[in-house]
């Protein structure tokens, strides 16, 4: 065995554990300021961002203001290959697709308000706590 080995390995050691000791230390401290941050939401009434679902109303009116002309169109162009021109096909797409577009833009818009702004949301209600008497308050 080669006697420069043990010198090796020995600088090897701290150039591994003390980064895995320094990363498993951050990591560890990124939980807790994720949790600290969940709570305090949690306790406001509101969610953070991760939590929200990926089909937000945005991007459905979107994917509604896209999807239903396309489809309406494409299922006009199927219906005239088939059968032929005819004026009503391309009519009854042009109102159901205006009709997506308008509704998709209109769902679009809505939910580009804040949730900050709508008081719906709100989990907590905004009683005082000694508001109700408890039965069992009363001793």
């Amino acid at each position: 065995m080669d006697p420069l080995i043990i010198p090796i390995v020995g600088m090897a050691i701290p150039l591994v554990i003390v980064p895995v000791a320094l990363g498993m230390k951050h990591a560890r401290r990124e939980r807790e300021l994720e949790h600290a941050e969940r709570m305090r939401a949690l306790e406001l009434g509101s969610t953070l961002p991760q939590d929200e679902p990926w089909w937000t109303p945005g991007r459905l009116g979107l994917a509604l203001g896209l999807g239903v002309p396309l489809g309406v169109f494409a299922c006009a162009a199927l219906a005239t290959a088939a059968e032929g021109y005819h004026a009503g096909i391309w009519l009854a797409a042009a109102v159901v697709g205006s009709a997506g577009v308008v509704w998709g833009s209109d769902l679009a818009a809505r939910g580009s308000v804040s949730r900050e702004a709508v008081p719906a949301y709100s989990v907590k209600p905004s009683v005082e706590e000694d508001a109700f008497d408890v039965a069992g308050a009363r001793g």
